[in-house]
């Protein structure tokens, strides 16, 4: 990821600075689950860490059409670009 000299923060900073957030998400899932809490908190806390998952997925690939698939196409690469997001589609 590329910086962008007009925003204080990177991209490549913002992404690492949720995934640290979410890190610690996983575990308190388990202990929820060890001390058998109510089933809807559970799949509401992993509902959390999936919702986060896709916003750092999201701020990526938004990041990569700024910049990757803007570079590829000016490089005569449509078919890497449109293979690549054809990729990101599938994984819905």
């Amino acid at each position: 990821m590329k910086q962008d000299k007009r925003y204080k923060t990177t991209t490549k900073e913002k992404a690492l600075h949720r995934i640290r957030i979410i890190k610690g998400h996983p575990e308190a899932i388990e202990e929820m689950l060890t001390n058998d809490e109510y089933c809807v908190d559970i799949v509401h806390q992993s509902r959390a860490v999936q919702s986060a998952l896709k916003k750092i997925d999201l701020l990526i690939i938004e990041e990569h059409l700024k910049t990757c698939v803007i570079h590829q196409i000016k490089n005569d690469e449509e078919k890497k670009t449109t293979d690549e997001l054809l990729k990101l589609f599938a994984y819905k």
